[in-house]
């Protein structure tokens, strides 16, 4: 394998030594990194997942509502632009 010796500044070093999981290697942390942040990653979302989880169920309710009102304001203005465009 070939390899090249790359200068970071210590703060770096000391950031990824902290990322490094058991087994890997300074380049497998590197490498991880640089994947999650592709275009197109499902990595950079699966953290997100289930994050609200322990949000209180009235919470959801709020947002539910909030998305329902949402939706029926984009059909009517939806709606109202078809009107115009048939006069």
């Amino acid at each position: 394998m070939v390899s090249k010796n790359i200068s970071v500044k210590l703060e770096i070093y000391e950031k990824l030594e902290k990322l490094k999981k058991k087994g890997e290697s300074f380049s497998d942390v590197i490498e991880r990194l640089l994947n999650e942040g592709s275009k197109g990653s499902t990595s950079r979302l699966m953290k997100y997942f289930g994050v609200w989880s322990d949000f209180p169920e009235e919470f959801a309710q709020k947002v539910e509502e909030f998305r329902k009102s949402m939706n029926k304001n984009i059909d009517e203005r939806g709606k109202e632009g078809l009107n115009d465009l048939s006069r």
